[in-house]
């Protein structure tokens, strides 16, 4: 009769902190009085978590929170290491939080617990198990790895913030004389309209030219002030910067919206620094 083939055994671990960032961790006999993390075999229809869960609970009397899959490593011939039978062991290692440490009770394969650092744990002023050992230096890694990626993180949130505060100063200064410009602006179309009604008999005259000139003075207020009239007439039309109308007081249904070429304006439209403060009224063929 053949001998029965054996397969190795899966184990899982939990590397609890409480909230002052302390790791439990046990001294068991099975480890020799070495100190380990909680945990155990997994039993059939159970997942590795349910697994965890129960075992923290069985051993530590403990309720867990935000567990987290560390790695999976292996352990062979255990024999002196391992008091119990089995002497290849996979262990699924796991991170995780206390709920209550109040409660903490150790059942018989506990003999001793203690709460500290990770750190400290390193610095193997205990005796830890090996595979325990390897775990807390990759945990130690992962964490100096995350919050190397905090940094990173805080620091591009930082610049990102530095450049928006320098857009928003920019944008203020650019818009600072917004609400003056706005109101000047009727008179400036005032101006350009009484401008075009003028007779040509007349667009030589004193009061003619001085008019015109005063216009010109505004314009080139506003053009010192990032302000630029919308091209309309010939343009072809574009909602972002024209309103169709068929005049100054009846929208033109047949034409809202469409995108033909301009043939008349009703009020000039205006942009600040590229930005549409005024769009222009026009007709559109």
């Amino acid at each position: 009769m053949s001998e029965e083939k054996k397969y190795p055994k899966i184990i899982v671990g939990a590397f609890i902190f409480n909230n002052k960032n302390e790791l439990l961790l046990i001294k068991a006999p099975a480890w020799h009085n070495e100190y380990s993390c909680p945990g155990g075999k997994v039993e059939l229809d159970e997942t590795l978590e349910e697994a965890i869960i129960r075992e923290v609970k069985e051993e530590a009397n403990l309720d867990i929170f935000d567990i987290e899959f560390i790695n999976l490593s292996e352990s062979l011939n255990l024999d002196k290491t391992y008091k119990k039978e089995d002497n290849h062991l996979i262990f699924a290692s796991y991170k995780a939080k206390a709920k209550e440490i109040n409660n903490l009770k150790l059942n018989s394969e506990g003999i001793s617990y203690k709460w500290i650092s990770l750190d400290k744990w390193i610095d193997k002023k205990e005796k830890i198990t090996k595979t325990s050992f390897n775990v807390l230096k990759q945990i130690k890694k992962q964490l100096e790895g995350d919050f190397e990626s905090r940094c990173k993180r805080a620091l591009a949130d930082y610049q990102n913030l530095l450049k928006q505060t320098a857009k928003e100063k920019e944008d203020f200064a650019k818009y600072a004389n917004l609400n003056l410009i706005m109101e000047v602006l009727p008179i400036v179309n005032n101006f350009k309209i009484s401008v075009e009604h003028i007779p040509e008999n007349q667009k030589e005259s004193a009061w003619v030219q001085g008019i015109i000139y005063i216009k010109k003075q505004f314009l080139d207020v506003l053009s010192a002030n990032g302000i630029e009239e919308i091209k309309t007439v010939g343009e072809k039309f574009n909602p972002e910067m024209h309103e169709a109308v068929e005049d100054n007081k009846k929208q033109d249904e047949k034409h809202k919206g469409e995108k033909g070429i301009i043939i008349k304006e009703i009020t000039a439209g205006y942009k600040m620094n590229g930005k549409v403060i005024s769009a222009a009224k026009v007709v559109v063929d």
